[in-house]
Formats: C-alpha cells, structure tokens, sequence
C-alpha cells in the first residue's frame, strides 16, 4: 500500500512542474517561428524580392530573439533598405545593427562596399546605450537561473537549449504519466490489486522526477560557468 501523504506530494509537485513548463513552451515556439520569418527574409533577398524580404523579417520579434538573430534581422533589414534606395531606413538599421552587436564585422562577399562604409560611419558617430546594454544583460543573466534550457537560449546556444528541454520535457511527461497511471489503477482504500506493479510504477514516477531535478540542474549550472557568446 503506498502511503497518501506522499500521494499527494508527489501530485503536488507534479502540478508545480506541468504548469511551469507550460508557460515556458512558448519561448521555444516563437524562436522556432522567427527562425522560419528570417530564413524566409534572407531567401526573399537572395532572390531579389525585398518587399517580401522587409515584410517577413519585420515578422520577427526583437525582444524574445537571441543577438545573432537580431544581428541578421538588420543587416538583412539595411541590405533590402539598400537595395530599394531608402538610404535613411538603411542607416536606421544600420545603427540598430552596430548597437545590437558592437562586435559585428560585415562579410564583404555579401555586403556592398556602400554599406559598409555607410556602417563604419555609423559606428564612428553611434554612442551605444550603455545602461540599456547592462540592463539586457542583467536579465539575460537571471534567465540562466530557469531550467528546461532556457539559460541556453538566453546565451544563443539554442542546440544545447533544445537538448535540455527536450530531456527536461520527457522526464517530466514520464513523472506525470506514471503518476496518473498508477492512480487510475488505485482502489478506493488507496490499496492496489497488483502491488508489485504500483511499486514499479512509483519507482519509475520516482525516478524520473529526480532525473529531471539533474538535468535541470545541470542546465543551470552550465548556463552560470559556461562561456558566454
């Protein structure tokens, strides 16, 4: 017979965990879809259709997406500015461009020499926003702290992110299913017909909620010391 009060420890704990990847679930959700606008946007370019390049890459949300996504938004975003003449909406992104990624040196193969040298301009002339730049990294540094990759998609390594939370999600879909299984097989005195199989159960329900208390602590620990993009 196995004990009600960690029934409902463990259904407690069980709930916790699903109502908090579920608010999570979207963070992987838009990236995916802003991935698919910029792809979209840099093949529209490739093929000379700015129009639809500017539409789709102005699909893409700024706030939630890493900084090489961002890079590539405007410098597409300048490039397709470029291409149509609009040479002050190309210096807007542009310095947009210098101020998402100070780092940032475009490649001459894909990058006319006019831009270039309109971007180096701007870099020259450009102050950087230095309090609103310690602030993001101040928040992209407390992301580290929540599991199920997110500290990874904050650092731009959405590989290892996705890795995580895919780990993450399965552990804590098995914590949950062998909860639920196990419950619905459950007599009303809280007995079971077939003991050793509800001890199995439990052993795997078990198992798999400190799997997954691992797995998330790892990904927070390497989302501290690991080294950042």
């Amino acid at each position: 017979m196995v004990n009600h009060d960690i029934h409902r420890t463990d259904i407690k704990t069980a709930l916790f965990m699903l109502l908090f990847i579920t608010s999570l679930f979207y963070l992987p959700a838009t990236a995916h879809a802003d991935t698919n606008y910029l792809q979209q946007g840099i093949r529209y370019y490739e093929y000379g259709d700015y129009d639809n390049s500017l539409k789709s890459l102005q699909q893409i949300n700024t706030i939630s997406e890493t900084t090489k996504t961002n890079t590539l938004l405007h410098l597409y975003m300048s490039l397709d500015y470029y291409a149509k003449g609009m040479n002050e909406d190309m210096n807007k992104e542009l310095t947009a461009l210098y101020q998402t990624d100070p780092g940032f040196t475009p490649n001459p193969i894909i990058v006319p020499p006019s831009v270039i040298s309109a971007y180096n301009e701007i870099k020259q002339h450009t102050v950087l926003p230095l309090s609103v730049n310690i602030r993001e990294k101040r928040q992209n540094y407390w992301l580290r702290a929540v599991p199920f990759g997110v500290g990874q998609f904050s650092k731009g390594e959405d590989t290892k992110g996705t890795i995580l939370l895919i780990a993450e999600a399965t552990e804590l879909a098995v914590n949950i299913s062998t909860y639920y299984i196990r419950k619905s097989k459950e007599n009303p005195d809280g007995s079971y017909n077939n003991v050793p199989w509800a001890r199995n159960m439990q052993n795997a329900q078990i198992t798999a909620f400190w799997l997954l208390i691992g797995t998330a602590s790892y990904g927070i620990i390497d989302a501290f010391v690991g080294r950042s993009p």
